[in-house]
């Protein structure tokens, strides 16, 4: 059973990939109806308006860190490396990535900085759990 529990935050992760991805269509949506911006291209630094150049930033940002955390969870998952403590530790660095998400569209920047730096060492963690399982 504890095999396809680690799975969960890694899905939760995607659900939270999928909202930056929702929360930037309704940034852009907001900067086209104010005709903030003057067509649908928002190609890369062209101009674009501060919340939405706020969460496309956000949203590369999901394609670096949890990217490590996706690769983990699988290996763990590949060699039945999971027990209770790989769990907690993989839905903690979820919970930080959702503060580092609240964080980066709308919280202060020292807590943006923490919930990356928490997030970062609980991947680390498991990267090197992961070695010590496969030794």
């Amino acid at each position: 059973m504890l095999k396809t529990v680690i799975l969960w935050p890694a899905i939760a992760q995607f659900a939270l990939i999928a909202i930056c991805y929702l929360w930037l269509g309704i940034t852009r949506r907001r900067a086209l109806g104010s005709r903030a911006v003057p067509s649908t291209d928002f190609a890369p630094g062209a101009a674009e308006p501060e919340a939405s150049a706020t969460a496309r930033r956000h949203l590369a940002n999901q394609f670096e860190l949890p990217i490590l955390f996706f690769i983990v969870v699988g290996f763990l998952f590949g060699i039945n490396g999971t027990s209770i403590l790989e769990v907690v530790v993989a839905w903690l660095f979820v919970a930080s990535r959702v503060v580092h998400t609240i964080a980066s569209l709308r919280g202060p920047l020292v807590l943006r900085h923490v919930s990356f730096l928490v997030g970062f060492l609980l991947v680390c963690f498991l990267w090197l759990d992961l070695a010590v399982r496969i030794l």
